[in-house]
């Protein structure tokens, strides 16, 4: 038999009314997405970044005014499909020629935090009790990048909007804490500027917390801290080639096809870009509005995560996902600081 082919003019028609089913919820959450770029200019708010305030905002309008059907096809549509796109464009971020020129010393520091941090805050939330995949997104986001790795982690694990959602916030709250922990405790401790610089870049969850904590201790420390800040954003790209990896063994998954590659194509789509930005092909230029761009749609696709999580499953998850957090992070800096004593950095 020969297949049915579908009419052109209906295959606009449904075009057209899957555009109208999703623009109400898209433009309610670049709408969010705007007034939190705009939110997170304020003093505290800019040390969490737009990302975490986008969730936060999303949820605050979620749990006072509910969510309206008429935004529910595109705010799924923006925290899915446009969470995505933003991954792949944040490759325009990467440049792995800064790890070459770091030196052996950060480049390793960062890769064992990195390593250990993934594997033991992973089993730190397992112990507390958390679910696995939720486990998994902390330690990801805790070791990498923040709310950046948690959603492009999210997508590679299959993991829930609520868990994804949950994550982001958790990360936020403890990268904040930790900026105030490390300028008030920073008088008390015997490290130097340059190992604090080095602590807080290697631990701390967001670039702008890590450039609050190290710029009060002097310029240099500040562009000290990014530096070794950033190689852990470009680790993000093996990180989550490991995850999708560990992820097919998990499931026992062999065979593939072009619809389920091993490696999802937006991870594909993220690491080509990388490469092509690292190799020059990419010019400058163009990478900053790629990355700018990226930035917004990862924006918009937390709003929508934040419209779409109820607040009661916040609460239901317990001071046991808390407590993991806290003890990971804990950890985490623990080992930095371990292996910057250890190394003589």
């Amino acid at each position: 038999m020969v297949p049915a082919i579908e009419p052109l003019g209906d295959r606009h028609s449904s075009a057209v009314q899957t555009l109208r089913a999703i623009l109400p919820g898209m433009a309610l959450a670049a709408g969010l997405a705007a007034a939190s770029y705009r939110l997170a200019t304020l003093p505290v708010l800019n040390v969490i970044g737009p990302l975490t305030v986008a969730l936060t905002l999303g949820i605050a309008v979620r749990s006072g005014f509910g969510l309206p059907a008429w935004a529910s096809s595109g705010t799924r549509f923006s925290a899915r499909t446009i969470l995505r796109l933003g991954i792949v464009l944040m490759g325009a971020r990467l440049d792995f020629a800064l790890v070459a020129g770091v030196g052996p010393k950060i480049l390793l520091l960062d890769a064992v935090v990195i390593l250990v941090g993934i594997v033991g805050i992973a089993w730190v939330g397992r112990r507390f009790g958390v679910p696995s995949r939720l486990a998994t997104l902390l330690a990801v986001g805790t070791s990498v990048c923040g709310a950046s790795a948690v959603v492009a982690a999210g997508s590679v694990t299959r993991a829930e909007d609520d868990e994804i959602t949950l994550a982001v916030a958790l990360c936020g709250v403890l990268g904040t804490s930790g900026v105030f922990f490390f300028v008030l405790a920073a008088p008390f401790s015997s490290l130097t500027t340059s190992q604090l610089a080095i602590l807080s870049g290697s631990t701390l969850h967001e670039v702008a917390q890590v450039m609050a904590a190290a710029s009060s201790w002097g310029t240099a420390s500040g562009d000290l801290a990014t530096v070794v800040k950033l190689t852990r954003v470009i680790l993000l790209a093996p990180t989550l080639l490991f995850l999708a990896w560990g992820m097919g063994r998990a499931a026992g998954r062999v065979r593939y096809s072009w619809n389920d590659p091993p490696i999802p194509w937006f991870v594909i789509g993220f690491l080509l870009l990388g490469a092509g930005g690292s190799t020059r092909l990419v010019p400058n230029a163009l990478k900053l509005a790629l990355s700018a761009v990226s930035i917004f749609l990862m924006v918009i696709a937390m709003a929508a995560m934040g419209l779409n999580t109820d607040w009661r499953m916040l609460h239901r998850a317990g001071r046991k996902v808390f407590y993991a957090g806290v003890a990971g992070f804990a950890g985490l800096a623990a080992i930095s600081l371990t292996l910057i004593r250890a190394m003589g950095i």
